[in-house]
Formats: C-alpha cells, sequence, structure tokens
C-alpha cells in the first residue's frame, strides 16, 4: 500500500509519497507512484494492483502532455477508472500542476466513495488530497497536518513539504505497509 499527500496553494503544489514499492524479484524496479509529466504537471495513484496504477498514469500524463483541460481530464479519468473498479482494480488518482491558464490545479477521483474534488486555491487558501486505501483508520489527518502546519508554517514548499514528512512519519508508524522513507515533487507557477 501507498500513502500519498498532495498539498496545494496559489503559487506551488507538493506532493510526497512513501517509497514503500521497493520491488520484488518479480519487479525487480522500485514503482513510482507519483510521475511528473513535464516541467509543471504531475499524476499520483495509489490503490489497485501495479499494473492498473501505470496504466492509468500513462494515460493521464499522455491526456496532460496534450494539453487536455483538466475538467475533460477528470471525467476521462472516472469513465477509466470504472472499468478497473468492475475488475477490483480500484485505482485513487490525483493530476495536476500549472495550467495552460499559468495558475495552479489540483484534481482528485477514488472510484471506491466516487468523490471527486477540482481545486484552484486562491490567496490564502490551501488545497489538500490524501491518496491511500482506508486513510482514516489513521484518525483525522486534516487535523493532524493542521497541527504540523503550526509548527512549520504554510508559507513556502519547502515548510510544506516539512509538514508532509511529518504526516508521513505518523502513517508509518500506524501502518506498517507504508514506508517511512519519502520522495518528494515540488512544482511552482
Amino acid at each position: 500500500m501507498s500513502f500519498i499527500s498532495v498539498i496545494a496553494k496559489e503559487n506551488f503544489i507538493t506532493v510526497m509519497s512513501d517509497n514503500g514499492a521497493n520491488g520484488s524479484e518479480h519487479t525487480p524496479q522500485p514503482e513510482e507512484h507519483v510521475v511528473k509529466v513535464g516541467e509543471r504537471e504531475f499524476v499520483a495513484t495509489a490503490g489497485g494492483d501495479r499494473e492498473a496504477r501505470e496504466t492509468i498514469a500513462k494515460h493521464i500524463s499522455g491526456l496532460l502532455e496534450e494539453g487536455t483541460p483538466y475538467d475533460r481530464i477528470l471525467v476521462i479519468l472516472q469513465m477509466t477508472l470504472a472499468v478497473f473498479s468492475e475488475k477490483g482494480k480500484s485505482v485513487m488518482t490525483a493530476f495536476g500542476g500549472v495550467n495552460r491558464e499559468g495558475e495552479i490545479e489540483v484534481c482528485t477521483y477514488d472510484p471506491n466513495s466516487h468523490a471527486e474534488r477540482h481545486l484552484k486555491p486562491r490567496g490564502s487558501e490551501i488545497a489538500y488530497f490524501f491518496l491511500a486505501e482506508g486513510a482514516g483508520k489513521y484518525g483525522n489527518l486534516y487535523e493532524l497536518l493542521q497541527s504540523y502546519w503550526k509548527e512549520t508554517g504554510t508559507d513556502t514548499p519547502s515548510v510544506m513539504i516539512q509538514s508532509q514528512k511529518l504526516l508521513h512519519r505518523y502513517v508509518a508508524s500506524k501502518d506498517e505497509d507504508v514506508s517511512a522513507s519519502t520522495v518528494k515533487l515540488v512544482l511552482k507557477k
């Protein structure tokens, strides 16, 4: 299992994933749960199986590279994930970046709950997503993240990464399938 946090403000996005997929004799290459698309966008996947995650990430990456609007990608993602969900391969997905208008935009879709979010944070607004199977079992992660923000602040990507690292350590302490080792991605306007 993987745990991914995505935080977006008006001028930047920070994404952190545990680095738990270290490969095996059948899959010696570590899996990337977060894929950078060009210099300004990303796709993150969790849940399902590796093949399903890789297929979704490749499909969404292609749509981002083509310049497909995010609201349209969200509809395509829902239709694509419906097929995987029917096969028992439920993949939670987030994507976003600096859109064609130069604004920070982030989207997520969870096929289990059919919950979608499409946000463009402005001013002091903070958009956040957690991708994890059963994230509720860790308690209220948003409240915990807010308490970390009181310690670290929220003004820069580096302090957001600090708060995400603290959050990931907490989740890893509660779930042996989540690694405390992390990888990060920062995108700026």
